[in-house]
């Protein structure tokens, strides 16, 4: 066992579970993209301004989960969360891939604050489900 690089595996085994990974940082409004070439919707850039990602990813969402996906996870309410003492927001929408397909969706948001600075980190895991 001691030939095996954990790392890699349990990086493995994560991105086969969630093919969108997407770490952000809510403090300075950016992110980037940790995975998501086998996610169905591609449409937003892979790194860039947290607002511009809800924004981007909301115009994916179904017109009925559009409002809450964004209250969900603006980065105020994210902030808002987190000063809460909450460590996770989790929601289950509707999104429409690149194909046009609707399929349900899972976004689990980890907050957290980063060890080398106040900063409030956002680590977002999204799959279909």
């Amino acid at each position: 066992m001691e030939n095996i690089d954990k790392t890699k595996l349990l990086t493995k085994v994560i991105f086969n579970e969630y093919p969108l990974l997407i770490l952000g940082n809510l403090t300075q409004n950016t992110y980037s993209f940790l995975t998501y070439e086998d996610f169905s919707s591609t449409k937003c850039a892979a790194a860039g301004s947290f607002d511009e990602l809800i924004d981007s990813g909301c115009e994916t969402m179904h017109d009925m989960d559009k409002d809450l996906f964004k209250k969900t996870f603006s980065r105020d309410n994210l902030l808002k969360e987190y000063a809460a003492g909450k460590d996770k927001v989790a929601l289950r929408v509707f999104q429409e891939g690149d194909d046009g397909v609707l399929r349900k969706v899972e976004i689990t948001d980890f907050l957290i604050k980063d060890e080398n600075s106040e900063d409030v980190l956002v680590i977002s895991f999204n799959r279909n489900i």
